[in-house]
């Protein structure tokens, strides 16, 4: 499998060139994600609309949230750079957390296995949703994919894949750009 690319994803990839493929996968560090993805100024797309839940299994929705920002990180346990973003964000969670709630929205079919990448990852500051794969649509057509929305529910930051191997680097950009919008 391409690292980065959903499954689903992978169909339709098939009669692209090779040469494409690549190209397709590769992080985008802090760019604007695909053409016909979620992209910056424009509005989030309802989770609860999209079948999300919380770790109860109750609907989940961006609305209810208290901070005036949200970070949203769509990941799977089959998205290999997702097992060095995840950790990486939940480290940074805490110094943003009275202006903004980071969420991880978890696209494996099988809930009790996103359950469980996530136990795994020992992820303690995000706020874990759930979703099937079929559902994510426009939100992760690049895996994993990060956006800011703002009190509005309009992305103001978003981020497409994730370096795996400038870990250190990631952070710093990230932490640079959510000071700069949550000033």
């Amino acid at each position: 499998m391409t690292p980065g690319v959903r499954p689903s994803a992978m169909r339709a990839l098939a009669a692209v060139p090779v040469a494409f493929l690549f190209v397709a996968g590769a992080p985008v560090a802090h760019a604007e994600c695909d053409k016909d993805a979620v992209n910056v100024g424009s509005r989030m797309p309802d989770l609860k609309a999209l079948g999300a839940t919380d770790e109860a299994g109750k609907s989940f929705t961006l609305k209810a949230l208290k901070t005036p920002w949200t970070l949203v990180t769509i990941g799977a346990a089959w998205c290999v750079p997702c097992k060095k973003e995840l950790p990486a964000w939940d480290k940074i969670a805490p110094e943003f957390k009275a202006k903004m709630t980071f969420v991880a929205v978890n696209i494996n079919h099988d809930m009790a296995e996103g359950k469980k990448f996530n136990d795994k990852l020992k992820l303690v500051n995000l706020t874990r949703v759930y979703m099937s794969e079929d559902k994510a649509g426009s939100l992760a057509l690049t895996m994993p994919s990060t956006y800011v929305v703002d009190g509005k529910g309009v992305v103001r930051l978003a981020h497409c894949g994730f370096e795996k191997g400038d870990v250190e680097g990631e952070v710093k950009k990230l932490r640079a750009e959510l000071q700069k919008l949550t000033k």
